[in-house]
C-alpha cells in the first residue's frame, strides 16, 4: 500500500506499465493542483499548488533517463508555471516563521519587543495575496489545463524497474553530493540546493514505496523529517535577507538585529540536526540503493504477477 493509502496515489504499480502510471499520477496531481486553486484560502492555495508541480517535477525526474525529450519539455514547462508564486509564497510563509521562530524561543518579553517586525511582515503579505495574484491564479489555471492534455502522451522508453532506475540514482547521487557541499561552505544557497535535491528522493521514495511498503515507508518520513529540517532553514534565511536589506520596513535597526541573533540560533540548531539525519538518510552508495530498490521492485512485480494466475 501506498502513503496515501492507495495505489491510486502519488505511487507506482509494480503489475502495472510504467508509462501507464506515469500519466495515471501526472494527471492525478494536475487534477488536485486546479482543485487547490479553488480553495477560499489563497496562502494554502499556493502553498499547495506550488508542492502539486514539485511533485510533478519529481516524477518526471524519476524517468528522465528512459524519457530525456519528455523530462526537458515538461520539468521547464511546470517549473515556468509555478515560478510567478514563489514571492507570494515566500511572503505569505514569513508570518509562520516569524511565529516558529519567537514559539522556539519561548520568551514572552522578546515577543513583545518584536511584535512591530510580525505586524510589518502581515502587512507585507496581505498586499502579495491581494488583487494581482488573481491574474497570476488563473494564468497558472490555464497552464495546468493546457499540461494536462499533453499528459496523454507521455511516453517512456523502458519496462519496469528500468524505468526508475537511472533517475533514481542520478537525483540521490546528487543530493549527497549537495550534502557535503552545504556542510564545506554552509551559506544559505547550498542550504537550498541541497534541500531541493533531497526532496526530490524524498518523492522518488514515495513513488517506489510498493516495492517494500513497511520498510520505504519508514525510511522515506526519515527523509521528510529532513527535508522539513532543511525548508525551515531556508525559510528562516530568506526572511533574515528580506529584513536586513530593509530594516527600516521592519521597525528599525535595534529590532531587526535581535531578531536576526535569534533566527541565527535557530538555525545553527537546525543545520547541526539536518547533518546528523543527512548522515543516516544518504550513507548507501548510489549503486547499492538502486540494486536494493530493483530486487524489492522485481520481487513486488512477481508477487503481483502470481495473484494475478
Amino acid at each position: 500500500m501506498c502513503a496515501e493509502g492507495t495505489m491510486a496515489s502519488f505511487c507506482f504499480d509494480p503489475a502495472a506499465a510504467p508509462a501507464e502510471e506515469l500519466r495515471r499520477i501526472a494527471h492525478a496531481q494536475v487534477d488536485s493542483a486546479l482543485e487547490e486553486l479553488d480553495s477560499e484560502d489563497r496562502h494554502r492555495a499556493v502553498h499547495r499548488v506550488r508542492q502539486r508541480g514539485k511533485k510533478v517535477r519529481a516524477l518526471l525526474r524519476l524517468v528522465r533517463p528512459a524519457a530525456p525529450a519528455l523530462y526537458a519539455q515538461e520539468n521547464a514547462a511546470f517549473r515556468d508555471m509555478m515560478r510567478p508564486l514563489s514571492d507570494a509564497r515566500d511572503r505569505g510563509v514569513a508570518v509562520e516563521t516569524y511565529d516558529a521562530l519567537i514559539g522556539w524561543l519561548g520568551d514572552d518579553g522578546a515577543a513583545e519587543r518584536l511584535a512591530p517586525v510580525r505586524t510589518a511582515l502581515q502587512e507585507r503579505r496581505d498586499a502579495v495575496l491581494g488583487e494581482d495574484l488573481d491574474a497570476r491564479l488563473e494564468a497558472l489555471r490555464a497552464g495546468l489545463h493546457a499540461a494536462r492534455g499533453r499528459v496523454d502522451g507521455w511516453e517512456v522508453d523502458a519496462d519496469g524497474f528500468a524505468a526508475f532506475a537511472g533517475g533514481l540514482a542520478k537525483t540521490y547521487r546528487r543530493a549527497r553530493v549537495r550534502m557535503e557541499d552545504a556542510y564545506a561552505d554552509p551559506t544559505p544557497a547550498r542550504f537550498h540546493v541541497w534541500r531541493k535535491r533531497a526532496k526530490y528522493h524524498r518523492h522518488h521514495l514515495e513513488l517506489l514505496e510498493a516495492a517494500w511498503p513497511s520498510v520505504l515507508a519508514v525510511q522515506r518520513e526519515q527523509v521528510h523529517h529532513l527535508t522539513d529540517l532543511l525548508g525551515d532553514d531556508h525559510d528562516l534565511a530568506v526572511l533574515r535577507a528580506d529584513l536586513t536589506a530593509a530594516p527600516g520596513a521592519f521597525a528599525g535597526e535595534d529590532a531587526v538585529a535581535e531578531f536576526c541573533d535569534l533566527l541565527d540560533r535557530r538555525r545553527a540548531e537546525l543545520q547541526d540536526e539536518a547533518r546528523v539525519l543527512g548522515t543516516r538518510c544518504f550513507a548507501e552508495e548510489p549503486d547499492a540503493i538502486v540494486a536494493r530498490l530493483r530486487t524489492c521492485w522485481d520481487a513486488a512485480r512477481a508477487d503481483a504477477d502470481a495473484g494475478r494466475r
